[in-house]
């Protein structure tokens, strides 16, 4: 829900971008560059556009702004990926400065720097005005203004960069730019109306840039809360190796767990699982987590012991919990299908079966008999190592 309302904001940002102070009052210049000779002055003063003309330049006025704007989403969304590890700390900044810029917006705050004005002067020669040309009025344009859109602009950038995968986050920039362009679009089809209506109103045009600053202040917050929330509950990247060889990441904790706990679990294939039903056998119980790489190492073991084990006394299950590795029960399936992983991953939902076991650290495996935790490994180990604890703990 919040996402939908993300891309309503982004496109209500863009259309309202359009409606800002320093942007209006160069409009009818822009419209008479882009009429070139379809600018018809009448012998009362009055002035109409041939409206196919200016229509079609207008057209490639507007592809150059999007040109701009989708190579300054391509950037920030390259420096989205860069960070991807670290994507609550994006998250959290973007969050912070679109909060900012909101608020500059509305006028509660000011910022020097935001209110200087950048212009390109160049002297044009309308009457040679053709679609290429419209073009590359259309990506200068873009560049030439800072303060009326540069917080809105600003904004969805940042968005684009927070989000899990470049797609998503060009996305954010297209709604932006169909939101911006609309306007000239309309401007172009119906010049002289839209222009004295634009004039008519423009006093009342101020109440909507702080309508848009209000907009970025709510995607501020949701980006601050999303990225609040993102944070790690514990680090998986301080990762230790004992004189053994024994790797671990996390926290362990001090609880002697004797009986193994029962649980009821499905894995991805939606296959159901419980641990009662295997209480004759020597079960080798894995927890791991997508967030842990020498967990992720482990599973190449652990799938060498399932193809020796599987028509033996030794069960060999593992469980991800999707809301502790900060992903979802789809993406689990696609990682386990891209390394051909057949031994059985069931998923807990709700962390419920991780809290019942106390697990703090990554990769931690039981190995268990008749409901009695016979062994505790908490880290990872080579698979000869594995293979030595499940034949010292079989009878």
């Amino acid at each position: 829900m919040l996402e939908s309302f993300g891309f309503i904001t982004v496109f209500l940002e863009g259309l309202i971008s359009f409606f800002s102070p320093c942007i209006i009052p160069i409009i009818p210049l822009y419209m008479g560059y882009l009429a070139g000779s379809a600018k018809i002055v009448n012998e009362d003063g009055t002035i109409t556009y041939k409206r196919k003309t200016t229509l079609l330049h207008t057209f490639f006025f507007v592809l150059g702004i999007s040109a701009s704007f989708f190579i300054l989403g391509l950037s920030f969304t390259a420096i989205g990926s860069f960070f991807k590890n670290s994507k609550y700390i994006l998250l959290i900044i973007c969050g912070i400065l679109i909060i900012v810029m909101g608020l500059f917006q509305t006028g509660i705050i000011k910022i020097k720097f935001l209110q200087k004005e950048k212009k390109i002067n160049a002297n044009i020669n309308i009457k040679k005005m053709n679609p290429l040309f419209a073009f590359i009025l259309g990506f200068l344009f873009s560049f030439a203004w800072t303060p009326c859109v540069g917080p809105a602009l600003s904004s969805v950038l940042m968005m684009a960069s927070s989000q899990e995968n470049m797609v998503l986050g060009n996305f954010y920039v297209l709604l932006y730019a169909i939101g911006f362009i609309i306007p000239f679009l309309i401007l172009g089809l119906f010049t002289n109306e839209a222009l004295n209506l634009l004039k008519k109103h423009q006093k009342s045009l101020m109440d909507l840039v702080k309508i848009g600053g209000i907009l970025l202040i709510i995607i501020g917050i949701i980006l601050l809360y999303n990225g609040i929330k993102s944070i790690p509950e514990k680090s998986l990247n301080s990762c230790t190796i004992d004189e053994s060889g024994l790797s671990n990441c996390g926290t362990e904790n001090n609880i002697d767990l004797k009986v193994a706990p029962n649980f009821i679990l499905k894995d991805i294939n939606n296959q159901e699982y419980t641990l009662e039903k295997y209480q004759d056998k020597t079960i080798f119980l894995n927890f791991w987590s997508m967030r842990c790489k020498l967990c992720k190492e482990e599973l190449e073991s652990i799938e060498k012991l399932y193809q020796e084990y599987q028509n033996k006394d030794v069960i060999i299950l593992t469980i991800v919990s999707p809301k502790e590795s900060k992903t979802t029960k789809e993406e689990i399936k696609i990682y386990i299908e891209e390394k051909k992983y057949t031994f059985p991953v069931l998923i807990d939902e709700e962390n419920t079966t991780f809290e019942n076991y106390y697990i703090t650290s990554y990769p931690n495996t039981f190995i268990i008999k008749n409901k009695e935790i016979k062994e505790k490994i908490p880290g990872a180990l080579k698979y000869e190592q594995l293979k030595e604890e499940i034949e010292k703990n079989k009878e």
